[in-house]
């Protein structure tokens, strides 16, 4: 089954916790793309899709120490082009300064008042699943 559904050059760029993908989009029929997401050397998973004319994603979940690579493709009622170039990323953390030190504490919520609005608002910090940092007002 022939398509006319081509993407070219998938790009990628992280931003805090969050990993940004973008790519062209060089048809006008698609009914959507999928993000394709490998680890390390691991299986090729489906992870996350788009609607037609929508040209980028964004990966929240980025597990540290790890190298993910990525690709897309288009599809449509009649089938599915072929996958994008496949772009490679490492979410390795920065290494610590060498003459500091310190430990790795379990991940419990923390809350804390400060000078806010009102005297009785509070903030609470915590990290979720993800491991990305929350701050709500409580």
């Amino acid at each position: 089954m022939k398509t006319l559904l081509t993407i070219i050059m998938l790009t990628t760029s992280i931003y805090a916790a969050d990993l940004r993908l973008a790519w062209q989009d060089n048809s006008d029929n698609e009914s959507g793309f999928e993000v394709w997401r490998k680890v390390d050397d691991g299986d090729w998973t489906l992870v996350g899709a788009t609607n037609a004319d929508v040209v980028t994603w964004l990966d929240s979940y980025l597990p540290i120490g790890s190298t993910l690579s990525y690709r897309v493709l288009a599809w449509n009622q009649f089938g599915q082009s072929g996958f994008t170039n496949i772009v490679s990323i490492g979410t390795y953390p920065p290494r610590s300064p060498s003459d500091l030190g310190g430990q790795i504490t379990p991940d419990k919520p923390v809350s804390f008042i400060g000078p806010l609005e009102a005297p009785e608002a509070s903030v609470k910090i915590r990290r979720d699943s993800r491991g990305r940092i929350i701050m709500s007002r409580g």
